[in-house]
């Protein structure tokens, strides 16, 4: 299949420099994040739709922390995630907010398809307000500084310049890339420690007190919990897999009557 996709934007723009960082408060917010949609695993595409028409209605914003696909090679590929597309476009048409975040794996999700989905590009690291509250949202690999060979090609990936070089390759030649990128990922993640892919207390303290926060909530790691430190929370988001025999599961993060993130792990398949 010949991917197509929307038309960019000129001048080019890199996602690494866009997205919002401010917007208004929030009144019933859900979050999701790492369903790594694609062409493999159709129940959870089918799950995550199925979530659009019926659970994500309680709700009065939407924001999606990054990973949703798993991969992404430009907005003018996009074809595939039509469907996905078409479902937020509805959902937002009831008046709905929703917000994209990039992740680590669909880091060049940029402005042109999220406008299309009729959402908002976040930048990670934004801070919103909820309950009184000032929340800090992330995808969350930039604070997993245990692995210097994963932080070396994120700051690699994220370069302003090496973006722009990227999106004006060929599509194939994006593909090509891709595929090479995610073999040397599959090679290197099995030498890799539990500890050293997971989020480093001190990393998001840093930023939590530098932007007064009183929660973080992010995704990343596949490990949903609750945390509560001494000066503040932080709240990880379940990952998605329906496909997974063994262990199918799907889940988010919403705020509870009390102003305070909790993590939903949904039994039902969909």
């Amino acid at each position: 299949m010949k991917l197509t996709g929307l038309k960019l934007s000129e001048p080019l723009k890199a996602p690494c420099v866009s997205g919002i960082t401010e917007m208004a408060p929030l009144s019933r917010p859900v979050f999701v994040s790492d369903l790594h949609l694609s062409g493999r695993n159709k129940k959870t595409v089918l799950g995550f739709l199925w979530f659009l028409k019926t659970q994500a209605k309680n709700y009065d914003e939407l924001f999606l922390l990054g990973d949703i696909f798993e991969y992404w090679i430009g907005d003018d590929a996009s074809s595939p995630a039509e469907p996905l597309a078409r479902a937020l476009r509805k959902y937002a048409s009831l008046g709905k907010r929703v917000y994209l975040m990039q992740g680590n794996r669909d880091f060049l999700i940029g402005e042109d398809f999220a406008r299309h989905c009729g959402a908002e590009l976040v930048a990670d690291g934004t801070v919103v307000e909820c309950s009184g509250k000032r929340i800090l949202l992330s995808h969350g690999d930039k604070w997993c500084t245990l692995d210097d060979e994963y932080q070396e090609f994120r700051r690699q990936m994220h370069d302003e310049a090496f973006q722009l070089m990227a999106l004006r390759m060929t599509v194939e030649e994006r593909i090509d890339f891709a595929k090479k990128a995610r073999a040397q990922s599959k090679k290197t993640k099995t030498e890799r420690s539990r500890e050293m892919m997971d989020v480093v207390y001190d990393e998001v303290a840093c930023e939590v007190f530098a932007k007064n926060c009183a929660h973080v909530i992010h995704g990343h790691t596949h490990r949903p919990a609750h945390y509560v430190y001494d000066n503040f929370t932080r709240t990880v988001i379940p990952d998605w897999d329906l496909d997974d025999k063994n262990r199918p599961r799907k889940g988010w993060v919403e705020i509870n009557s009390a102003g305070e993130p909790q993590v939903v792990l949904s039994e039902h398949f969909f």
